[in-house]
């Protein structure tokens, strides 16, 4: 049984495996899971263009999604990025993850209906994604200031206020992290970009047409999968990609447990006296 300070893996292993210690201790006689996933995709069909957008129920649904694209926030998101609002299939899309990570802490809540457009965005547009932590005052001796923000949302962040270098404004705030459902297109292939977690449940519930963020990205970079435990972009642009929908297929996917690890966001504020430079101020 899993304990608060434990987490639950699913790995998509049909594809060259990355290095993950966490995951050798799973392994041992599981090779065997791997070899007959890697058999399960030879057999595959080679993937074959499908665009994720449904044109029909995005323009259904047109008037709400108009509303929701004049958010602000959604707006400073994707900043510099050619992107639009609509509705995709889940089904069709791709995936850069290796891997999901479940809490046994972590709520299950009710998922709205297919055809439930306003709860749907609601879902897939309209949360935020949480801030909380624990503050940790380090001792200093010096009597610098050092604090620690401890937090399990792995992806928050500390980032300059947009007013930032104005005397009556903080410059620094927390962010949690992009809260909305993300599709990204790059060169003829549509992938999840965001929203693994959320897009798992709702295909586990039947549901799969929902409202997103869509992106048309120009490069890998802006397609967002550039990190190093991501699938390789060989990987994702070969004949047999990975899908989302492989994290439902028990054959595809090995489960083992690992230690759960919190976000550490350190701070050390350390004081000085400089001589005044108007060219520094400048």
């Amino acid at each position: 049984m899993l304990s608060s300070s434990k987490v639950e893996v699913h790995e998509l292993i049909a594809w060259e495996l990355d290095e993950y210690p966490y995951r050798n201790s799973a392994m041992g006689c599981r090779r065997e899971m791997v070899e007959r996933a890697q058999q399960k995709l030879a057999e595959r069909e080679r993937h074959a263009t499908c665009a994720a957008l449904l044109t029909e129920e995005s323009e259904s649904i047109d008037h709400l999604l108009a509303e929701c694209k004049q958010r602000s926030d959604l707006q400073a998101e994707y900043e510099g990025l050619d992107w639009t609002l609509g509705v995709v299939d889940l089904r069709r899309l791709l995936a850069f993850q290796r891997r999901l990570v479940f809490t046994v802490t972590q709520p299950t809540s009710h998922l709205p209906r297919e055809d439930d457009w306003p709860q749907l965005l609601s879902l897939t547009i309209g949360l935020r994604r949480s801030t909380d932590h624990h503050f940790v005052h380090n001792g200093s001796g010096t009597g610098d200031l050092d604090i620690s923000l401890h937090s399990s949302n792995p992806d928050l962040q500390l980032r300059l206020s947009p007013g930032a270098g104005r005397s009556d404004h903080l410059p620094l705030f927390l962010y949690g992290g992009s809260p909305f459902c993300e599709v990204a297109e790059l060169r003829g292939r549509w992938f999840l970009r965001d929203g693994y977690h959320r897009a798992y449940r709702l295909l586990q519930a039947g549901v799969h047409r929902i409202p997103a963020v869509v992106i048309h990205a120009r490069t890998i970079e802006e397609l967002g999968a550039t990190k190093p435990w991501f699938f390789s972009e060989e990987q994702l642009f070969s004949e047999r990609p990975p899908q989302v929908m492989d994290f439902l297929d028990e054959t595809m996917v090995l489960r083992y447990e690992r230690t759960a690890f919190r976000k550490v966001i350190r701070i050390r504020v350390e004081e000085s006296l400089q001589a005044f430079d108007e060219t520094d101020e400048v």
